[in-house]
């Protein structure tokens, strides 16, 4: 593999690097992948070389005597301003990965970077910088591989090593998020099934209140995204700054993860250019390209927007190539109460000790009988209602059909049956959060901490339940943000690991 520079030559990349070790071993992946390599640990000397010779890419530890990572890049930019960068570092923060995404960083990476997604970052922004550069586009749009997963079967999946695809009269998977055994249930699990590993847009198309973040986190939790972090946005809040605090656990995630976005159809202009920008990897999104698998949930109502013009057309058949009708509540009615028992058990067990765990039978048939249609949002909504003001350890049919599902009541996400996580009720106004692969200590991560327990009757918001649930009981810290802090861990075993990798990479 060869990188074509400005010359028609080899593409030459700078290493600017403190550790021997880390700027040996990218030197020898960048050298054998086919790159000029010109590797320094002073950033001084770099600086001073850079002013002499030509480099299409820099690759940037933070930690760097005399200035730091980002200092380096702003004096490298005077020098070369069109230069592309890549971030390399165990010292960086999430807020410091937000901030370097939002100044034109192509990538960003946790030390010690996998090999392979580092050299396929620096082959598509090499590749989107040289249209001469046509080798550096190879396996740029190949899935991320991870040698833990190989031949690997879902953590909950129903099949086995010995049987890979389950039979069409059995659930695909077994359901974590979304509870049902009906038959119109069943079907959707193999069509969610047979989509899990797809790295195109995935939309969601279904009636209002639809349980599209319980399914998008089944998918997630299915498909080879699940060790990566699992981040949400709502149409509220999307805009490209919202979008990159939202986005900032995938940089430095060694896993690629999965990004939900609900209410499409009430995209404005400006928004559909974003989501745009999004898929593209175009302008600060650039470092999050194919970090993360994009799943959308709209109502019907895209469809008549792109029928009257307000919704792109090309935006659309980009989005909808790859899509699912989520069936509505009133065609699984056979699974309504054990869906409803499930929302009881999580507030229950989130801190309402006094919250009923079942249903009278009349309280169940009345579940089975209504239409719902405000689907999975309107059966949550009327649930917790019923629960807080119930007494007793069942909760009565008076107290239920006197419920009724708040007006601006949004997505609700529901735990795993594990109990891991707790049952998230997301308002209109409030539906972001974001669940990395590991405990986060930062001022962002602060912003959701886990308050204490509601007094009473009172439903906490979609962030005081989340973070509740997911808050470790013990904090652990460690030198970097983004490593995770054990005392298990072993640099000198991940860094032989990394140059075993890189080796392989080179050699095939």
């Amino acid at each position: 593999m060869s990188g074509a520079g400005k010359d028609g030559a080899r593409a030459r990349i700078l290493v600017v690097e403190d550790s021997s070790v880390f700027r040996e071993m990218q030197g020898l992946l960048l050298g054998q992948a086919g790159y000029g390599v010109s590797s320094h640990e002073n950033p001084q000397t770099a600086l001073a070389i850079a002013a002499k010779e030509h480099f299409d890419l820099v690759v940037i530890d933070y930690e760097l005597p005399d200035m730091n990572g980002q200092q380096f890049m702003h004096a490298l930019r005077k020098i070369q301003p069109e230069i592309a960068v890549v971030f390399v570092s165990g010292a960086l923060t999430l807020d410091l990965a937000i901030q370097l995404s939002s100044e034109g960083v192509a990538g960003i990476f946790n030390k010690p970077a996998n090999p392979k997604t580092l050299l396929e970052k620096i082959n598509e922004t090499l590749a989107r910088h040289s249209a001469r550069d046509t080798a550096a586009r190879v396996g740029s749009h190949s899935p991320l591989s991870s040698p833990r997963r190989s031949g690997s079967i879902a953590p909950h999946s129903v099949v086995s090593a010995a049987n890979p695809e389950p039979t069409a009269d059995r659930l695909a998977y077994a359901p974590r998020f979304l509870l049902g055994s009906s038959d119109r249930f069943r079907e959707f699990t193999h069509r969610l099934w047979k989509v899990r590993d797809f790295r195109a847009v995935l939309l969601l198309q279904g009636e209002p209140g639809s349980a599209f973040e319980p399914l998008a986190r089944e998918l997630s939790d299915i498909s080879l995204f699940r060790d990566g972090p699992v981040m949400t946005c709502s149409a509220a809040r999307f805009d490209a700054r919202r979008l990159i605090e939202v986005l900032a656990p995938s940089l430095l995630s060694h896993d690629a993860g999965t990004l939900i976005v609900s209410g499409v159809e009430s995209f404005t202009a400006a928004q559909q250019k974003t989501l745009e920008n999004l898929i593209t990897g175009r302008d600060v999104f650039l470092p999050f390209a194919r970090r993360f698998r994009l799943v959308l949930a709209a109502t019907p109502a895209l469809s008549d927007r792109v029928d009257d013009g307000s919704f792109d057309e090309t935006l659309y058949y980009k989005i909808s190539s790859l899509s699912l009708t989520v069936p509505s509540l009133r065609e699984m009615r056979g699974d309504i109460v054990a869906n409803a028992r499930r929302i009881l058990a999580a507030h229950h067990d989130n801190g309402h000790a006094r919250s009923p765990l079942t249903f009278a039978a009349d309280a169940a048939a009345w579940l089975e009988a209504q239409a719902w249609p405000g689907n999975y949002d309107e059966l949550t909504g009327a649930v917790l209602a019923a629960a807080d003001r119930a007494e007793g350890n069942e909760l009565s049919l008076a107290s239920l059909a006197g419920s009724a599902a708040p007006a601006d009541a949004g997505p609700a996400a529901i735990a795993p049956v594990n109990g891991s996580v707790a049952v998230v009720e997301i308002t209109a106004h409030d539906s972001e959060e974001t669940r990395p692969p590991f405990p986060l200590r930062s001022d962002l991560a602060a912003q959701g901490a886990p308050a204490p327990a509601p007094a009473g009757n009172h439903v906490a918001t979609a962030g005081q339940l989340f973070a509740r649930a997911s808050a470790p009981a013990h904090p652990l810290t460690a030198q970097s943000l983004f490593r995770a802090a054990s005392s298990s861990y072993n640099f000198s075993q991940r860094l032989a690991e990394s140059l075993n990798r890189a080796e392989s990479c080179a050699a095939h």
